[in-house]
C-alpha cells in the first residue's frame, strides 16, 4: 500500500464514493474510487424559509472540484464486502471517526463473515477495512490490504 497515498487518505475530512467496480466472475477484485469533498464559502442555506435559514446560520456546500483528491483503492482478494447508504447507518454509541479509512479487527461484519466461511480451517488472517464517505460506507473483508493511489483532480477530470 503506497504509504504517501494512505497517509493522505487518513487525513481527509470529506469523501464521496464516486465509482465501484468488481472484477470478472472468476476474479475476486474490487476497485473503489473516492473523491475528496472540499467545503465552499459559507452562505445562507437557501431553504426557502428565512426563519429556517436564520436558525441554521451560514452553511458550506461540500463538493468535488478541481484540486480535490481522488483515491483509488484496489482490493485484489476480497472475501466479502458491503456497501451501505450513509443515511441508513446507525452510529455506535462509542464510535468515533478519527479517520474515514480504517482497519477494524473487531468489526461486527468481520465476525459475521468469519462465522460463515467454509474455508476457515485454512487459518488465513482476514482484515476488515472500512471507508466512511458522505454518501456510502464501504466495508471489505480481505486477506490483503488494498493498494491505494492518489491523484489531484483537474477541471478536465470532472467533465463528463
Amino acid at each position: 500500500m503506497p504509504l504517501d497515498a494512505l497517509k493522505q487518505l487518513e487525513k481527509v475530512k470529506n469523501l464521496y464514493l464516486a465509482d465501484f467496480r468488481m472484477g470478472r466472475m472468476d476474479e475476486r477484485r474490487l476497485t473503489a474510487i473516492f473523491d475528496e469533498g472540499i467545503p465552499g464559502e459559507p452562505g445562507p442555506a437557501g431553504t426557502g424559509s428565512s426563519v429556517v435559514d436564520d436558525m441554521l446560520g451560514p452553511v458550506s456546500i461540500i463538493e468535488v472540484r478541481p484540486g480535490s483528491r481522488r483515491f483509488t483503492l484496489r482490493f485484489d482478494e476480497y472475501v466479502s464486502f458491503k456497501i451501505t447508504d450513509e443515511s441508513q447507518i446507525r452510529p455506535g454509541e462509542n464510535e468515533t471517526y478519527a479517520s474515514l479509512f480504517r482497519e477494524n479487527p473487531s468489526a461486527v461484519f468481520l465476525r459475521h463473515v468469519q462465522k460463515d466461511l467454509l474455508s476457515m480451517e485454512d487459518n488465513i488472517a482476514l482484515h476488515h477495512y472500512c471507508v466512511v464517505a458522505l454518501n456510502h460506507v464501504l466495508e471489505v473483508v480481505t486477506p490483503l490490504p488494498p493498494d491505494v493511489e492518489c491523484q489531484v483532480l483537474s477541471a478536465d477530470d470532472l467533465k463528463s
